[in-house]
């Protein structure tokens, strides 16, 4: 998607409840409506949980939005940590913020 490559993370806002969710869907999963919007956040969130693989970094970022998603960070981060998305190749990835 264009917006992961600018550094932008796309998520869904459900009109129903006002849930907002990453991953797209037919559906909220929350209130099961059906009147949903695509909205862009700010890109900025907070390191929810991580785990390292092969000296890799992988986790989950709560936006500032409120919603969370899985990804790749680039550098090392601890739990708590700032982090801003970063363009990627199509899906987003975040570093720390200093």
């Amino acid at each position: 998607m264009e917006e992961f490559k600018r550094g932008r993370v796309p998520y869904i806002l459900c009109e129903g409840c006002g849930h907002r969710f990453f991953y797209v869907r037919d559906r909220c999963p929350k209130c099961h409506g059906r009147k949903l919007n695509v909205e862009l956040s700010s890109g900025e969130g907070t390191v929810y949980s991580i785990t390292e693989f092969n000296g890799v970094f992988y986790g989950i970022v709560e936006m500032k939005e409120g919603f969370r998603l899985y990804t790749n960070f680039r550098g090392e981060v601890k739990i708590g940590d700032k982090v801003k998305a970063i363009p990627g190749k199509g899906r987003p990835e975040f570093e720390r913020v200093a």
